[in-house]
């Protein structure tokens, strides 16, 4: 079911239609607005699409970054699974004594 989220960037009012939760949205603007007011701290002065443009490439690559670190990390762990498969394989058809 569709809910109407009121948030606030820049100092304007925007309400949104979404299906998620509305705390996650609120989260999201506050993000947003937060990068804003970093790049603004910096000296930015830009129009406000160009610093909103700004803000969703660098929050656009840090996703990407997370993404490609996740990416690895889950690499990483199967090839650990893959050793301790080997391992426990060996073990299997071990003869007793």
């Amino acid at each position: 079911m569709n809910q109407s989220v009121k948030v606030t960037l820049m100092g304007r009012s925007f309400s949104i239609r979404t299906q998620d939760d509305p705390e996650q949205v609120q989260a999201a603007a506050q993000l947003v607005q937060e990068q804003v007011d970093e790049l603004r701290k910096l000296g930015t002065t830009v129009a406000s699409d160009r610093l909103l443009a700004l803000v969703a490439l660098n929050l656009a690559g840090e996703l990407l970054k997370k993404e490609a670190t996740q990416h690895q990390d889950l690499g990483g762990l199967l090839s650990e699974l893959d050793v301790v498969v080997s391992q426990v394989q060996g073990l299997a058809e071990a003869p007793l004594r």
